[in-house]
């Protein structure tokens, strides 16, 4: 059977439309100020919506189990703003190092990294938990945001509900540590 990546995933993300005269783009700041960064660029620029790409996790802290959302992807905040704006002028300059562009300049993302974008904010920038079913030493996840993906699972950790699973991603094996509840049939 053949593995569904992420870049497959997003790609066949079902866009609505109803973003017409909307672009994505995306900013390239500080590690560990992506949450205040996305802040700012939306006061400053009320059209314009940011987020950060998360995960949940469970962590157990004095043997109590709790979730938590933590950055998944460091130093980068995802924006969708008005086509006609120009963050490159428009953005606060606060921790951020560069609005990322294209050699010509542009920063409206194109193509796949523009249906990524897309997915992600469909899901609010947050990939919650998802249930997932063990097929010997492979995983299919069966809901949430990385749906019908599937991998082969290389570590367990069965206290924190988590593993590290190897995705495909554009063409490159990826090792992922996802959080994800077992469960026993489809």
């Amino acid at each position: 059977m053949r593995e569904k990546n992420i870049a497959e995933a997003a790609s066949a993300f079902q866009d609505d439309g109803s973003d017409s005269g909307v672009s994505y783009g995306c900013v390239f700041c500080l590690t560990g100020k992506e949450k205040q960064v996305a802040e700012i660029i939306q006061l400053a620029c009320p059209e314009t919506k940011a987020i950060t790409m998360r995960k949940t996790r469970y962590r157990t802290c004095r043997k109590v189990k709790t979730l938590e959302e933590v950055i998944v992807m460091p130093s980068y905040v995802f924006f969708k703003a008005p086509s006609q704006a120009e963050p490159l002028a428009q953005f606060p300059r606060q921790d951020v190092i560069r609005i990322l562009t294209t050699d010509k300049g542009e920063w409206r993302l194109a193509g796949a990294d523009e249906q990524f974008v897309k997915w992600l904010f469909h899901y609010d920038g947050l990939l919650g938990l998802s249930q997932a079913f063990k097929e010997g030493d492979r995983i299919r996840i069966v809901s949430g945001p990385l749906k019908d993906m599937e991998g082969k699972i290389t570590r367990v950790d069965k206290r924190g509900c988590s593993g590290q699973v190897v995705l495909t991603f554009n063409g490159k094996d990826v090792p992922v540590w996802l959080s994800f509840e077992m469960i026993n049939t489809l």
